[in-house]
């Protein structure tokens, strides 16, 4: 009875320790881990700029359903690859379809679009996934 009892205690500690770290990595990871890139690549004729935007997960969780700040999204060309940047009507854009980007750069999404001036595109919510 001793012996079962102190084998109980001791996988319920074993939970309890893997549950405390599975949940630490997600407590660790947070929006502010999504870092955007901008370079200015080419002036236009028209006064617009070509920017190459890269944004890269730089937490150990995937990050999706990303939104960045957008107001006033234009672009003065086409974003390439179509469909990355998806205006969503109140001053947010949808980054990548909604789906999720994993950590490190060969994860990261590009893109390009044309403006007048960098917009800000700093990330304003994400949902964390970790496994």
């Amino acid at each position: 009875m001793v012996a079962t009892l102190k084998m109980l205690a001791f996988l319920l500690l074993c939970f309890l320790i893997y549950i405390g770290a599975a949940g630490s990595s997600y407590e660790q990871c947070k929006v502010s881990d999504l870092a955007v890139i901008q370079t200015a690549m080419a002036r236009r004729d028209g006064g617009y700029t070509v920017y190459a935007v890269r944004v890269e997960n730089r937490c150990i969780c995937s990050q999706g359903y990303l939104k960045l700040a957008c107001q006033g999204f234009n672009s003065s060309v086409r974003v390439y690859p179509a469909g990355i940047l998806r205006p969503d009507g109140d001053g947010l854009c949808t980054l990548n379809g909604a789906y999720s980007i994993s950590q490190g750069p060969e994860y990261a999404v590009k893109f390009y679009y044309g403006w007048r001036s960098k917009l800000s595109l700093a990330p304003v919510s994400s949902i964390i996934a970790c496994s």
